[in-house]
């Protein structure tokens, strides 16, 4: 008898490296396939990408220009001030006293003391009534104390720092105290209104920028009728007739993206120049912030996602519709 010949070991490896270099080449093809439908079309191309620019481009200019007033919240030169108006009798000595003993809390970042006389000099240069106070004889401005907390210590909420407005009301020398916060309540309202407004703006936005590429994809699939047929015929799939407009669109989405970006970043060089000098006028050192990693980050992983996703909608619906008809 002759000896049987040992079945050959299955090679899963093999296999698997064979179907990737399969699915690798299809994919290749529709990239290429797609890059050149943009190459070679480019009036229609730069048409949708200059549409998808400006729609991408309101929400994101809207987007930074809040978290640049956000910023401003948190600078150190917005930080709310409380005064602590002390009592007639207490002398510039008692109250320097009180600024040390006040300034060892953990929840102060510094303290200055505006004596009477500073005050009233002060005074005379904003109300211009100079002549006037020289009729009272004496001074009837008290000493100041200027505390200027720690926001990370006292926390983010107005409770927090009500708080401790109360504890430093309890001191003897301490009259009456004042927190200079309303400025910034009104900003915080503010900015909670415009961050809805961008959600909204975005999402409408984010429909247009669909319905240009549905559209855009729609076109070309218009022009590519009898070449699909053709591959039908032969046994193509749907998932391989799919493929190169799902390219298409999500180079759409990803250029047009880029360029929204581009887009934000010349308009924000134009308003530099008057920022800075308003808020020179302000004593206020604010700059206005560029586009940061996150936000480009975001703006091209949505915008190529909304191309990506208008693109499905439109081959799907061209498949669904010539399916319904052949049959």
């Amino acid at each position: 008898m002759t000896a049987k010949k040992p079945l050959a070991k299955p090679q899963p490896s093999a296999d698997r490296t064979s179907l990737y270099n399969i699915w690798w080449r299809q994919q290749k093809q529709a990239i290429d396939f797609s890059l050149k439908r943009l190459w070679f079309n480019p009036i229609s191309a730069w048409i949708t990408l200059i549409a998808i620019a400006l729609a991408l481009s309101l929400p994101t200019s809207m987007h930074v220009l809040v978290k640049n007033l956000q910023s401003l919240t948190h600078n150190n030169q917005s930080v709310p001030t409380i005064s602590l108006f002390l009592k007639p009798k207490i002398t510039e000595q008692q109250a320097n006293d009180l600024a040390e003993l006040v300034k060892t809390q953990p929840e102060v970042l510094s303290t200055t003391v505006v004596t009477r006389d500073q005050a009233l000099q002060d005074f005379k240069k904003i109300s211009g009534l100079a002549d006037t106070l020289k009729t009272l004889g004496d001074n009837p401005l008290p000493n100041i104390v200027i505390i200027t907390p720690k926001l990370n210590d006292l926390g983010e909420s107005d409770a927090d720092l009500e708080e401790f407005t109360k504890r430093i009301k309890t001191y003897k020398e301490v009259e009456d105290v004042q927190i200079d916060i309303e400025w910034i309540q009104r900003l915080r309202a503010i900015l909670q209104i415009a961050e809805r407004i961008v959600a909204v703006v975005a999402a409408l936005l984010a429909c247009t920028v669909l319905l240009v590429v549905g559209n855009t994809i729609r076109l070309d699939i218009e022009n590519r009728k009898d070449e699909i047929l053709v591959t039908r015929l032969i046994g193509a799939t749907n998932r391989y007739i799919r493929r190169p407009f799902l390219y298409g669109g999500l180079w759409l989405g990803l250029f047009g993206g880029v360029l929204s970006l581009l887009v934000v970043n010349i308009a924000l060089l134009f308003l530099v120049g008057p920022v800075n000098k308003l808020s020179s006028l302000y004593g206020n050192s604010f700059n206005i912030g560029g586009i940061d990693l996150t936000t480009t980050l975001q703006v091209l992983m949505l915008s190529s996602i909304l191309g990506l996703v208008g693109a499905w909608l439109a081959v799907n619906r061209y498949l669904w519709e010539s399916e319904v008809i052949n049959n």
